[in-house]
């Protein structure tokens, strides 16, 4: 029985899914922690490929794009599906590792229930493993601590970092079991000592598929002592949250570790992973194909399933939403209404433009017709797909919880990332029986987009090829939002925006060796841009037509969180960003036509969605001092705004308010605008000597501001009721196995720590900063930079940046 439940069993999928057996899960971590590894793996273990793909043979399923296998890195997320025991179904995103890919994990966590992050157990916590855990706070995970058969590698220092660094209660589910070989007098990973099952589980290094088991009570004196003690710590860890399982084991354990069966401790650390009270913990060796059968045994047994997952959140803050096992989230109480949500777009080279969506909600049929709530327009869908990496299976219909692909000439113009979808479960066309107010105007909230902070000058190489280069640059940007296409209004220039250099350098393959575009493609430079210092003038503009429309730009403080700018806003207007630098347009409630009693002919959507698109142009065409877009900035709309009764569409709204928003900011003088440029954070991983030598760089060459220098293991406070204290003692407290590494673990308790700088560092000190960190510890530091956010240029420094 318990190999059975170890390897699974490849089952049908029933056409319409049970709800509690479908996991929607993300693989997260540092670049080459062994993601696409540990994926590769699952898919051979659950039956869904015949033979094991290698990374470095460049021949695996989801790292499919021709840039992926020549770097040996994940590029943009992948997605497929496959069955595990008892008929579950895991739709897996493996995403990138690298921080310039930070968007297709944005994206990826908004539509996960649940995490799996892997570990690299020599590296340990990686800078760009915390990035993405705090990206995925609000979501389950478990954790697998890949790569024990490496050298150097520690299962416990790595649960100990886990612990500081994470802010996290651990659940050990399984150890790692090591054969010591008395001929090379060392150790060798041979699998995992399994405390809930209680065994010992040995995996064979010629044959992959075959694993010994054996009783963990009956193994030799070292591992059953090991397992005790585990046991005892891991139901000790799950007694502070589950009282039931305190008094099962008090009363019919009788005080008895090990008379606690298996299935009671799982649906225990289920509640508690659910709860993210705790995170369970396993480990492996994906490369040597140990460890992975009970890694997806976690999957289905810890992290949620969609009923079990967070409601997304939506525009109408009071519509009634709640989980349903028939329907997935119910909302409005219609069981009729199916919502689904676009997160990612990209081009295939024979079916064309394909919309992975996410359905939260109902049945979305294929043929039928949808509304885009996101742009107030409806359309026939096509065919509908099951996605298998870059293998796509036809289905007639997509079921609630279901990751799937739209397809078919009308998608490409009429969805986008970040929009929002809604139909009828049941009619073909049954938009009619919607509520026109809610549920044709429901909004599930849009994937934060972070700004560019490189740019890059594109240039058709003949004037004949302009229009093959802005057709290759939409549509790379349409794939991948946080690539953003801009134009010099002095220069005429187009400038392509993006995350770094890596990331650009993706983007300068695909629109070369990909879309075969004949452009010119500039060295990489930062992004600056503009921002205005007071208001303008409210202002008011009409036509003869009877349009009227007062508006006025306001600058966004800087040093404010938008949200907190935000909640702080009681005027009761909503607020839609405007793209990505933090321009929004505020729309006060409108005084005469109101949305449950709407009179006019164009919908209201329309009319927002016009001054929308005439803010972004507006602010687009740049500042005073050196012509760069503009950066945060408020375009408030009065409520007092009127069109025609029976206007039939929006032409005239567009180059109304767009004149009205230009002829503001054209009244602004120069000296009310100051030059932006992109600030990073800044952590920097060193031995203590180098401290002084790398100090006296930040804050001279690099124009640093520092922040704090701490020990490694120190943490900063955070509201939470635990201090960074309180993980540290936890972390010396936790049982876990003897570990060499241990002894030269820079944990703060035991010999010299390592000391972290941490800072705010203009973006622009940064380049090249790889090979000056390098030469000022010989070669011992590391360092992390993630977009803090924009700045104002010192005066001292504006000259030097313009002529840039």
């Amino acid at each position: 029985m318990m190999l059975n439940r170890l390897f699974g069993s490849l089952r049908t999928y029933a056409t319409r899914a049970n709800l509690s057996k479908l996991r929607n899960i993300g693989i997260i971590a540092h670049i080459d922690a062994g993601k696409t590894t540990t994926t590769e793996r699952m898919l051979y273990y659950s039956g869904k490929i015949n033979r094991i793909g290698d990374v470095d043979q460049g021949d695996t399923i989801t790292d499919f794009l021709p840039q992926e296998r020549a770097r040996g890195i994940t590029i943009q997320s992948a997605a497929i599906s496959f069955n595990w025991q008892d008929n579950y179904k895991i739709n897996l995103i493996d995403t990138p590792g690298h921080a310039d890919f930070s968007f297709e994990v944005i994206r990826a966590v908004k539509v996960l229930d649940g995490c799996v992050t892997i570990l690299d157990a020599v590296a340990g916590v990686e800078a760009q493993t915390e990035k993405v855990w705090k990206q995925s706070k609000n979501i389950p995970k478990i954790c697998f601590i890949n790569k024990m058969d490496r050298e150097g590698a520690g299962y416990s220092r790595t649960v100990k970092e886990l612990i500081t660094k994470m802010r996290t209660k651990v659940a050990l589910i399984n150890m790692p079991l090591f054969k010591y070989d008395t001929k090379t007098q060392t150790n060798s990973f041979e699998g995992v000592i399994d405390l809930v099952n209680q065994k010992v589980l040995k995996w064979s290094a010629q044959d992959p598929d075959h694993v010994e088991v054996i009783e963990a009570i009956e193994a030799a004196s070292e591992i059953k002592e090991q397992f005790l003690q585990g046991r005892e710590s891991l139901v000790e860890a799950l007694g502070e949250f589950d009282e039931s399982l305190v008094e099962y084991f008090l009363d019919q354990a009788e005080g008895d570790y090990l008379k606690i069966p298996a299935n009671l401790l799982n649906q225990s650390i289920r509640q508690a992973t659910l709860h993210q009270h705790l995170t369970p913990v396993l480990c492996g060796a994906s490369f040597k194909n140990i460890g992975v059968q009970p890694l997806l045994d976690a999957v289905v047994d810890y992290l949620p399933s969609p009923l079990d997952a967070r409601i997304p959140e939506v525009n109408h803050d009071h519509l009634p939403m709640s989980q349903d096992p028939k329907v997935g989230v119910l909302i409005n109480g219609n069981k009729n209404l199916c919502v689904a949500f676009a997160f990612k777009v990209i081009t295939d080279p024979i079916r064309g433009t394909m919309i992975f969506i996410r359905v939260y909600s109902g049945t979305l049929n294929s043929n039928s017709t949808v509304y885009n709530c996101s742009r107030a327009s409806k359309f026939k869908l096509g065919k509908l797909v099951l996605l298998h990496a870059n293998v796509y299976e036809e289905t007639p219909q997509l079921y609630p919880g279901e990751i799937g692909v739209l397809s078919g000439a009308n998608v490409a113009n009429n969805v986008s990332t970040g929009d929002t979808i809604v139909s009828h479960s049941v009619k073909k066309d049954g938009l009619k029986s919607l509520n026109k107010n809610t549920e044709l105007t429901l909004r599930i909230n849009p994937i934060a987009v972070p700004p560019p902070v490189f740019v890059v000058c594109v240039e058709p190489k003949t004037l004949g090829n302009k229009k093959a280069m802005e057709e290759a640059l939409s549509l790379i940007v349409r794939e991948d939002p946080s690539l953003v296409v801009s134009k010099d209004e002095e220069t005429g220039q187009t400038l392509l925006g993006g995350m770094g250099e890596l990331h650009l350098e993706i983007a300068r393959d695909r629109l070369l060796n990909d879309l075969h575009a004949g452009v010119n493609i500039g060295k990489v430079m930062v992004s600056y841009k503009e921002a205005i210092n007071e208001s303008s003038q409210e202002s008011t503009a009409e036509n003869d037509s009877g349009c009227r429309f007062t508006l006025s730009v306001e600058p966004i403080p800087l040093d404010v969180p938008i949200e907190e700018t935000i909640a702080s806003d009681k005027s009761g207007s909503k607020w839609y960003p405007l793209g990505s630098d933090n321009n929004y347009l505020v729309v006060e409630p409108h005084e005469t036509y109101k949305l449950d009693n709407w009179k006019l002919q164009v919908p209201y959507d329309s009319i927002i969605n016009a001054i929308l698109s005439s803010s972004i142009a507006a602010l687009q065409k740049g500042g005073k001092v050196a012509n760069f877009a503009l950066h945060s900035c408020a375009v408030k709309l009065k409520g007092n705004w009127q069109v025609p009764l029976d206007m039939e569409n929006v032409t005239e709204v567009l180059p109304l308010t767009r004149n009205l928003i230009m002829g503001m900011l054209d009244s602004l003088p120069s000296n009310d605008y100051s030059v932006l440029e992109p600030v990073m954070n800044l952590e920097v991983n060193i031995p203590q000597k180098d401290v002084g030598p790398v100090m006296q760089d930040l804050t001279g060459a690099r124009k640093a501001n520092i922040l704090s220098i701490e020990d490694e293991h120190e943490m900063s406070e955070t509201d939470d009721s635990l201090s960074s204290a309180d993980f540290h003692k936890m972390a010396q407290q936790q049982y876990l196995p003897p570990d060499m590494t241990l002894k030269s673990a820079r944990l703060g308790e035991i010999g010299i720590s390592n000391k972290i700088i941490r800072a705010l560092v203009p973006l622009r000190e940064m380049v090249a900063y790889t090979n000056k960190i390098r030469s000022l510890t010989q070669g011992r530091g590391t360092f992390h930079i993630d977009y803090h956010g924009m700045d104002r240029v010192t005066q001292d420094r504006l000259e030097s940046v313009i002529n840039e």
